[in-house]
């Protein structure tokens, strides 16, 4: 970690600025150290929308940092964000040498590949009720059982990453509400049973 954070720097960027590129080459690793960080994709035509969000403690994207390949998405600042720069070369020397780092890269890559799978999951097979309680169960640790779900996002981003429109988001969470799952406010959703929550993301 010493080797790791000696080189390293901390950058804070407003919100809607541009961490990277879609299909630039990576020169750091990022660690979200605050905010909400979403990465964008757009096909030719240049259509646009939120693949996934990355909440403080996280770290992106690492596929392309450890493979040297371009980034499949760009980074979007939802929020004001502070992330910490590791520099890329760096880190694909640590993971080779250090097998504790290889190990931690290896347990990090399975869990976005599971993540991944889910994702797809989610928006093939699952109705939008389903999409938006699992979304919010997952933002409140498992042993709190309700809490509440932080909301800083842009509405149209959280639509985005949940493939469906700001408009079915918004009913979809007032739905959520009348059946006595969560309480609505601003930027959050105060969860009051993450249980029920998740029986209705899987029912």
């Amino acid at each position: 970690m010493a080797r790791l954070l000696q080189p390293s720097f901390t950058q804070q960027l407003p919100r809607g600025a541009a961490l990277f590129d879609q299909y630039e080459m990576p020169a750091f690793l990022h660690m979200l150290l605050d905010g909400s960080v979403g990465l964008q994709a757009r096909n030719e035509a240049g259509a646009e929308t939120i693949v996934e969000i990355f909440g403080a403690g996280e770290l992106f994207l690492v596929p392309a940092v450890v493979l040297g390949r371009p980034y499949l998405a760009s980074g979007l600042a939802l929020t004001n964000v502070r992330v910490l720069m590791i520099p890329a070369d760096l880190f694909r020397e640590g993971v080779t040498q250090d097998p504790a780092l290889g190990r931690a890269a290896l347990e990090l890559l399975a869990r976005h590949w599971r993540l991944m799978v889910e994702q797809v999951v989610d928006l093939k097979l699952r109705s939008a009720e389903r999409r938006v309680a699992r979304f919010l169960a997952r933002r409140v640790p498992e042993e709190a059982g309700a809490g509440p779900a932080e909301l800083p996002e842009p509405r149209g981003a959280l639509a985005a990453r949940l493939g469906m429109t700001p408009e079915t988001l918004s009913r979809t969470l007032n739905a959520l509400e009348a059946r006595g799952a969560i309480r609505l406010s601003a930027k959050r959703a105060d969860v009051v049973d993450r249980a029920l929550l998740m029986r209705l993301g899987i029912a």
